[in-house]
């Protein structure tokens, strides 16, 4: 629905820049720019209510202080559930009143905001507090992404959904339940793509994963 517009790496603030392969939008370049910006999407793209998204989807126009400002949103998601949000990273330090850009901060959220209301959308601000909430989960998720990348249809996922089930089970006991079967690696594999589609639950923000991580069904996910 959205193509991400490309902004001239010297027209935004900090030095940080991250382009990356995006499995959801058929492995096409995704452009972050900023640390906090690509932790964001590291979450986006392994949240499995989330179908498709665009980074710097729109760029809408407002008036602050008598001048003409635009503002270009950070991240359009489209959820399974068919609703639409668009997110403003910001860090946390930059919606303080103290910060030199508060004001104007606030003004371009509020912006954003309305502009949504009129659409019909919903408008997120997401801060490090809630994109690094867990920082375990955070580099699980970084981990498992690169494998689904690099191994888009592992071995096994089948047999492996077949022994996995309400109640939880570690890495090792699916291993042993399936008789050596497959190896741990390969184990290891089938969860990552089996969590990022959202056909099991994971104590992803617990543990790094490991023979000691614990994987159940998700019972409510129908494309079994």
């Amino acid at each position: 629905m959205y193509t991400p517009i490309v902004v001239p790496r010297n027209k935004k603030y900090g030095n940080n820049y991250w382009n990356s392969d995006g499995p959801k939008v058929n492995m096409r370049e995704v452009v972050l720019y900023s640390d906090l910006e690509f932790d964001n999407w590291v979450l986006t793209e392994t949240d499995p209510t989330i179908k498709t998204y665009c980074e710097q989807p729109i760029e809408i126009s407002f008036v602050f202080n008598g001048k003409l400002h635009s503002s270009i949103f950070d991240m359009w998601i489209l959820r399974t559930t068919g609703k639409e949000e668009f997110i403003e990273v910001k860090y946390d330090i930059e919606l303080r009143p103290e910060h030199r850009n508060f004001t104007r901060n606030m003004r371009q959220i509020q912006a954003q905001q309305e502009w949504c209301n009129i659409q019909g959308f919903s408008h997120k601000v997401m801060t490090e507090k809630e994109i690094r909430a867990f920082p375990v989960g955070l580099e699980n998720r970084i981990k498992m992404l690169s494998d689904i990348k690099s191994r888009p249809y592992p071995v096994g996922t089948e047999n492996i959904l077949r022994v996995v089930n309400e109640v939880p089970k570690t890495i090792v006991q699916i291993y042993e339940n399936l008789e050596g079967k497959y190896s741990i690696r390969d184990i290891l594999s089938c969860c990552y793509s089996l969590s990022y589609y959202g056909k099991v639950f994971t104590n992803i923000n617990e543990h790094i994963w490991s023979t000691r991580t614990e994987v159940w069904r998700n019972e409510s996910n129908e494309n079994y």
